[in-house]
């Protein structure tokens, strides 16, 4: 649990440096959650034990999840219909 908290922790801090770099406000764009996660997965190794060259690390992290930042557009969402009918009944069904 732990080590999620400080991998979400460190993304976070490089989406903040990756939006000030590219001179945008950071409330504009949200991270890729799930790339961030499987980019991270490799990346951390390297930055907590400090393997190989750290700031190469850093600055290819920046590029890579600076590529995949969203545009968030506040009030815009699109919920699934409550009312839905199934063609099917569901597999659990044992009636």
């Amino acid at each position: 649990m732990a080590a999620k908290i400080l991998t979400d922790n460190i993304t976070s801090l490089l989406y903040s440096a990756t939006a000030s770099q590219a001179n945008l406000p950071a409330r504009l764009r949200k991270c890729n959650r799930t790339y961030a996660a499987n980019y991270m997965r490799s990346a951390l190794p390297q930055l907590i034990l400090f393997i190989g060259d750290i700031c190469a690390t850093i600055t290819d992290a920046i590029t890579a999840l600076g590529n995949t930042m969203q545009r968030f557009v506040k009030g815009r969402s699109n919920p699934r219909p409550s009312h839905h009918v199934k063609p099917h009944p569901s597999c659990a069904y044992k009636g």
